[in-house]
């Protein structure tokens, strides 16, 4: 019982931000379209000044862990791999790159980071650099090919080399991307930060959790649950089942080679596999007409974490 609190302990303040959120749209404390506001900020300023601020003040060794960057990437290839394989005999190839994006990009900004602050805040900041790289380098230019490969011939956007040269070039361009690159180039050169300058910056990172997790609530007001709801509970499972035992697969293979996660990047990539699918998936389904599908999955992988989370949380914890 006293573990069952102390899990509690842990998720029930995000959750209970996250309905806070809700709440405030739902009364009209918020509009929903102020949602999109508060999480521009989140993603252009927040979470930038915190992976920068993470990566900034501490020397460049202390910054990258490959064991962790190792299980996280082959963790989330895998799981698009079987998702994908399993979404080409259960839907058809329109449908597959948008169920299989669910199935595998973790929320990581807006849920994760606030998981990480509470269970391994000394290292909350690096974990959140090192799984936007991955995600943002790897995970999401994948989805977005099989996306782009489902689309009829004539409608697709070159072949696989321009599409892949294009989710480059606009990844560049993100705030969140320049702010770790900026980062690595001091800690690497060994610079430190003028102490007003860092101020400013924990200043602004400090905002990233409590507005993360409101724009979450409050962007679940309005989607609806007209959609494939079969399809969308599939790409929920592949997100908060199968990605954690793919995770939990690759942590038990790379340990017969001699590569082994000390407690804390354990829990870690644990945590950030079993979270609910990033919001934006709904914005890339969008565009080829998949919207009310991707944000039916997002509010059922968003609902049903609670349950999840904290299934992980007292299995690993």
């Amino acid at each position: 019982m006293a573990e069952l609190l102390t899990i509690l302990g842990i998720t029930f303040p995000i959750f209970a931000m996250v309905a806070i959120g809700y709440a405030s749209v739902t009364k009209g404390v918020f509009r929903p379209q102020d949602m999109s506001i508060l999480g521009g900020w989140v993603m252009n300023f927040a979470l930038p000044a915190l992976v920068f601020g993470a990566i900034a003040s501490r020397p460049i060794s202390e910054v990258v862990h490959f064991d962790y960057i190792t299980v996280y990437l082959f963790s989330g290839l895998l799981t698009a791999g079987l998702m994908f394989l399993w979404f080409s005999i259960a839907t058809d190839p329109g449908r597959r790159g948008v169920v299989m994006m669910i199935s595998y990009c973790p929320n990581t900004g807006f849920i994760g980071y606030p998981m990480f602050l509470m269970l391994v805040p000394d290292h909350a900041g690096i974990i959140l650099a090192m799984n936007f790289l991955v995600e943002n380098i790897i995970f999401v230019p994948l989805a977005l090919m099989a996306i782009e490969a489902g689309k009829p011939r004539e409608d697709r956007k070159g072949n696989a080399l321009q599409q892949l040269g294009q989710v480059l070039r606009n990844l560049i361009k993100r705030p969140l991307i320049i702010a770790i690159i900026l980062g690595f180039v001091i800690s690497a050169l060994g610079l430190s930060l003028p102490g007003p300058v860092h101020k400013l910056i924990d200043l602004v990172a400090g905002s990233a959790s409590a507005v993360a997790l409101f724009v979450i609530g409050g962007s679940l007001v309005g989607l609806s649950f007209e959609g494939n709801l079969r399809l969308a509970g599939q790409a929920a499972v592949g997100k908060l089942i199968v990605m954690p035992l793919c995770t939990a697969l690759v942590i038990f293979l790379v340990a017969r080679f001699g590569v082994t996660l000390d407690p804390d990047m354990r829990t870690a990539v644990l945590i950030s596999a079993a979270l609910p699918t990033m919001a934006i998936a709904a914005l890339f389904a969008q565009e080829v007409g998949r919207g009310a599908l991707a944000s039916l999955s997002i509010l059922i992988n968003t609902l049903a974490a609670f349950i999840t989370l904290n299934i992980v949380l007292f299995l690993v914890v």
